[in-house]
């Protein structure tokens, strides 16, 4: 596939100019879900993410650390065990005062990334924190596209059942009514700005864990939407090429799969 191969080029490119790294951890760790071998992964990438892990545990920030220590775990979670542990020790003592987590410990609470935490950890996610996950949906419900489907992907993760037991219907419910007329999503219907391919891919995704209340018309209109704006070399618009292109890839991976069955 000719985003697998332009993904990869990336991240090469990226690593050898000393980008961000944790834009590299995420665009590989996409990549390796979406089904990349792990033996195709760049051995410098690797070192550097070991090398450059603070004495705390964490690297850059909250979010750049669970970013690392996933791609470690994607890895070789025996390997880097202790890495990985001490990691998720650094993000444990980074809970703000509402017991969540934001972009720091002196941040508000954020779906995005407690979301996102629960999602990719669920190992870390104890009932209390689910209930809190909850109690934030509950108050931002009906706002951004992403942050519903970070939530239904924590909840489905964690097998995690809302104390109002109608949320995840109602959800879902609100994530496919702000489908776009294209069959692509932004940050909620009618935004200023165009449907683009994080919001439709991390839509998809959040729409999938749930897939048995999801009617097929839904994903069928999210494939041909992805099909229609990929680029020649597989990626699509965005401002982070490599973060749009990296979760619109997941997304198409998912969906075939989905219409494979």
């Amino acid at each position: 596939m000719k985003t697998v191969m332009s993904l990869r080029n990336m991240i090469v490119e990226m690593n050898d100019k000393k980008i961000s790294l944790k834009r590299i951890t995420k665009t590989s760790s996409l990549l390796l879900m979406s089904g990349l071998s792990k033996n195709s992964m760049p051995i410098k990438i690797i070192n550097r993410c070991i090398e450059e892990q603070h004495q705390d545990g964490g690297w850059a920030g909250i979010g750049d650390t669970m970013w690392n220590a996933f791609f470690l775990k994607l890895i070789d979670e025996n390997k880097f065990e202790d890495n990985i542990n001490r990691a998720l020790a650094f993000v444990q003592s980074k809970r703000n005062k509402e017991g969540l987590w934001g972009r720091s410990d002196r941040d508000i609470s954020r779906i995005p990334v407690t979301g996102l935490y629960f999602y990719l950890f669920k190992e870390v996610a104890e009932e209390k924190d689910l209930n809190l996950l909850e109690e934030l949906w509950i108050k931002e419900f009906g706002g951004i596209t992403y942050k519903a489907a970070y939530t239904l992907m924590a909840f489905k993760n964690n097998n995690y059942k809302p104390e109002n037991k109608e949320l995840i219907k109602d959800t879902i419910q609100w994530l496919i009514d702000n489908q776009e007329d294209d069959g692509g999503f932004s940050p909620w219907k009618e935004h200023p700005v165009d449907s683009n391919i994080f919001c439709t891919a991390v839509a998809t995704i959040g729409l999938l864990q749930y897939k048995e209340l999801v009617e097929k018309e839904v994903f069928n209109k999210i494939y041909q939407w992805l099909i229609s704006k990929q680029l020649k070399n597989g990626i699509w618009k965005y401002h982070e090429i490599e973060d749009g292109a990296s979760w619109g890839l997941f997304a198409m991976v998912n969906l075939i799969k989905e219409k494979n069955n």
